[in-house]
C-alpha cells in the first residue's frame, strides 16, 4: 500500500511540474515577445482585418476553427450581420495554461455566454476533422482557421474549405516560424494572400 501511495504522489508531482513548466513558458514568451498574445487575442490591426472580412463576407455561416477562450469568436459575432451565423469549433485539447479540457470549455463558455445565450454563436465541441467529416450544410461564407497550427492540419482545413467552394478563407499566425501555417497557405494559394499582421486571407478584397 505504501508503495502504491508513493507511486501516486510521484505521478501527481510530475503532472503538476509539466503544467507549471507550460504556464511559465507561456509567461516568458509573453514577456519576451509582447507582440505575441498567446491567450487567443489579436492585435488592433488584426482585429480590424477580421472584422472587415466578416463585414464584407456574403450571407451565410462564418466558421471558426479554434475557439480557445472565445475572444476572437466574440469579435466575429460582433461584426456579423443578421444574415450571418457564427459557428466555432474546438475540442479544448490545448490551452497555454494546461487547463483540463472540462475547465477550459467551461471558461470559454463563460467568456461567450452572451453570444451563446442569444444564439449569435454556435459552439461545436469536436475535433476539426470530425466536424469537417460530418459537415452537411451549404458552403460557409467565410472560414477562419485558428486551431491546430501544424502544416498538415492547416493544409487539410484549406483543402476542405476549397472543396466546398468557400469564397473567403482566412486564418491566423501567418509568418510565425514556430508553425506550419505559412507553408500550407503558400502551397494552397501560390497567387498570394492578403496579410494584416499575422492574419491572412484569400478571396477577400485587398
Amino acid at each position: 500500500m505504501m508503495f502504491l501511495h508513493k507511486c501516486r504522489q510521484i505521478f501527481r508531482t510530475c503532472k503538476w511540474q509539466r503544467q507549471v513548466r507550460q504556464a511559465v513558458s507561456t509567461q516568458l514568451e509573453l514577456l519576451e515577445n509582447p507582440s505575441v498574445f498567446a491567450l487567443g487575442g489579436l492585435t488592433d490591426e488584426e482585429e480590424a482585418a477580421v472584422a472587415k472580412l466578416v463585414a464584407e463576407a456574403g450571407p451565410g455561416r462564418v466558421v471558426e476553427f479554434g475557439t480557445l477562450f472565445g475572444l476572437t469568436t466574440r469579435l466575429i459575432a460582433e461584426a456579423a450581420r443578421p444574415d450571418q451565423q457564427v459557428t466555432t469549433i474546438d475540442n479544448f485539447c490545448w490551452n497555454p495554461f494546461g487547463l483540463p479540457a472540462s475547465l477550459h470549455e467551461a471558461f470559454a463558455r463563460k467568456v461567450m455566454r452572451t453570444e451563446l445565450a442569444s444564439g449569435r454563436v454556435e459552439l461545436v465541441v469536436a475535433a476539426s476533422e470530425a466536424f469537417r467529416t460530418s459537415f452537411a450544410r451549404p458552403a460557409p461564407a467565410l472560414v477562419f482557421l485558428d486551431a491546430d497550427h501544424s502544416y498538415a492540419a492547416v493544409r487539410d482545413e484549406i483543402v476542405w474549405a476549397k472543396s466546398l467552394g468557400v469564397p473567403v478563407i482566412a486564418g491566423h499566425d501567418y509568418g510565425n516560424p514556430r508553425f506550419g501555417v505559412t507553408r500550407a497557405v503558400e502551397e494552397a494559394f501560390p497567387e498570394g494572400v492578403a496579410v494584416h499582421g499575422t492574419v491572412w486571407a484569400w478571396g477577400a478584397r485587398r
